[in-house]
């Protein structure tokens, strides 16, 4: 009977599986293979050779430089003011509901109409310049990867906060409370109590961060198209343009490099995750 509901199971996401297996796996094991091949219809194994032509290119090293800068910067500083924002209005937002539909609005408005926003706010003659008294295009300035950082931050605050809210009402009120009568006051509950009982989902949420920041590629293409500011030129828009020239080698290396570097973070991350849960749980 058990081996009968696990057949079943299976058969259910069978057609779900079959979507994941034809979309994804098989396209990104293909893109392996070009890693390693003379080109699409020679596959002449060439090592490391396209790795090689990759890291001595100097648009990439531009693209990985601006990439790095921006989610290096946008990431920790988006995790930790959720975090902060969370204990502090936890309590507020438990009892106003209205509240989060309003911290969910800069993630449901569309980018397209909203960059139209961004553009104005920042243009030669836009609003920031005429409340400042300048006349300067921010975003064709050195300050163009600190907008998008902001931009980053405020898209992606209010979804990170709920996440967090909600594990905080979650955990049981006798906790807090135990320590409240032993005279703990608000940091030391935060620190000892309610931070350690969030750690699963601190790090649930450094990985949508980490994506979510990946995929201001969408808002910047619309602001400033193919070939932005350099300051903007981030490794989406290096393997983009590479598409438009059907040179997939070097698109299916940056693209694999890529897909390295997150996949390394994210299990070394939920390594670490899973011991402080075994040793603290």
């Amino acid at each position: 009977m058990k081996q009968l509901r696990k057949w079943k199971g299976l058969l259910f996401v069978l057609p779900s599986l079959s979507g994941v297996l034809l979309f994804y796996i098989l396209p990104f094991l293909k893109s392996f293979v070009y890693c390693f091949t003379a080109g699409l219809n020679d596959r002449r194994f060439v090592g490391l050779a396209h790795f090689k032509t990759l890291f001595s290119n100097a648009n990439y090293r531009l693209a990985m430089g601006n990439t790095l800068l921006i989610i290096g910067v946008a990431l920790p500083s988006l995790c930790l003011l959720s975090l902060i924002i969370a204990l502090l209005i936890e309590k507020q937002l438990a009892k106003r509901k209205w509240l989060q539909g309003l911290l969910l609005i800069p993630m449901a408005l569309p980018a397209a109409s909203l960059m139209l926003v961004w553009q104005d706010l920042f243009a030669k003659e836009g609003i920031l310049n005429a409340v400042l008294g300048t006349h300067l295009d921010w975003l064709q300035s050195d300050k163009a990867p600190w907008i998008i950082i902001g931009l980053i931050i405020w898209k992606n605050l209010g979804y990170n906060v709920l996440l967090m809210i909600g594990t905080l009402l979650t955990m049981p009120k006798e906790y807090e409370e135990a320590a409240g009568l032993d005279g703990a006051g608000f940091f030391k509950i935060a620190s000892f109590i309610k931070i350690p009982y969030l750690i699963p989902m601190l790090f649930f949420t450094v990985v949508i961060s980490l994506s979510n920041c990946f995929k201001i590629f969408r808002e910047v293409y619309l602001l400033q198209g193919d070939y932005p500011n350099r300051k903007l030129y981030l490794l989406q828009h290096f393997m983009n343009n590479h598409f438009a020239k059907l040179n997939y080698d070097l698109l299916t290396t940056a693209a694999f490099a890529l897909y390295t570097v997150i996949f390394t973070i994210i299990f070394f991350g939920a390594r670490w995750q899973q011991r402080y849960i075994r040793e603290n749980g």
